[in-house]
């Protein structure tokens, strides 16, 4: 039987870590129950503890439920064992190099939290790939800056991390201004979802927000990778939005059928392109350019005849 001196202490010292701390706390507990002993967090990681690991934290609905998960095991171990995890707990701040930073600002920032999952995920080793069998985003980039085996160890990813994001948001606080829609950020997801290369569908948003949110997220990532397919696919996304608001906008309109020369066809159709405008519009925007200069008044604006 454990003494109660050894549960109080227990708890006194799981009841002081921050919910954030709770994540390699469970790691640590799993290294003990596998192994009997407790082992440095640059050590590679193990398969079957990584799997009991993501047992755990993946039907953890909130950081603090951790606390009891940890207190009802070692509640039913001998004294040395408590004895031994608490004082490694007690450690964590000399392990973790990260636990300086302040990590909240991830929780509450889903594009920044994005972002650092998509530059760990991008020099992922094959063997790092069960880590993204953790399924809240949150707890996955804890598990990463806490108990991976290199991450976990040095501060500079974080750094690196932040000064990219912050360049971003910078130049582009949203990057979409001028369709700064609901309307079309749930169309824009479902335009990309059509094509693999983006990886929109890895992101499931619910929410108008979180659509909001998701078409930022994946043009963060691209706009850090590749300016060029960046820029592309954003006026893509941009024509074709116009496109189909314009055919809405006139839908059940009377068409008007104008018999030109091939030479001011092939004018039109020059226009056209280099615009990125249809037919139509691109005679409508000269009529009233040249309405402007020759017909009205310059100062009101009304019609001379």
């Amino acid at each position: 039987m454990t003494e109660p001196k050894y549960i109080y202490k227990l708890n006194s010292v799981i009841k002081q870590l921050k919910d954030e701390d709770l994540v390699p706390a469970l790691f640590l507990m799993e290294m003990d129950k596998e192994f009997n002993i407790f082992y440095g967090f640059n050590r590679e990681l193990d398969k079957k503890l990584m799997r009991n690991f993501n047992q755990i934290i993946n039907s953890s609905k909130e950081l603090n439920e951790i606390r009891k998960t940890i207190l009802n095991y070692y509640s039913t171990q001998d004294q040395k064992y408590i004895d031994d995890f608490t004082g490694e707990v007690e450690d964590l701040n000399f392990q973790l190099p990260n636990r300086g930073k302040d990590i909240l600002k991830y929780q509450s920032n889903p594009r920044l939290l994005a972002f650092a999952l998509n530059y760990y995920n991008v020099q992922f080793r094959y063997e790092d790939n069960i880590i993204n069998k953790i399924n809240n985003p949150f707890y996955k980039f804890l598990f990463i800056i806490y108990c991976h085996p290199i991450y976990s160890q040095r501060t500079t990813d974080l750094n690196r991390i932040e000064d990219r994001f912050s360049g971003i948001i910078n130049s582009h606080p949203i990057h979409f201004q001028k369709n700064d829609t609901i309307d079309f950020y749930i169309w824009a997801k479902n335009y990309m979802d059509d094509n693999d290369k983006y990886d929109s569908k890895v992101y499931t948003p619910i929410t108008n927000e979180e659509y909001r949110t998701t078409v930022n997220i994946i043009f963060d990532k691209l706009f850090d990778e590749n300016k060029d397919i960046y820029a592309a696919l954003k006026e893509k996304l941009s024509n074709a939005w116009y496109q189909k608001k314009y055919r809405q906008k006139n839908k059940g309109k009377k068409a008007h059928h104008y018999v030109l020369q091939k030479n001011t066809l092939i004018a039109l159709e020059s226009l056209a392109s280099k615009r990125k405008l249809t037919h139509e519009k691109i005679i409508e925007n000269l009529i009233n350019e040249h309405y402007v200069k020759e017909c009205a008044d310059p100062n009101s604006g009304d019609s001379l005849y």
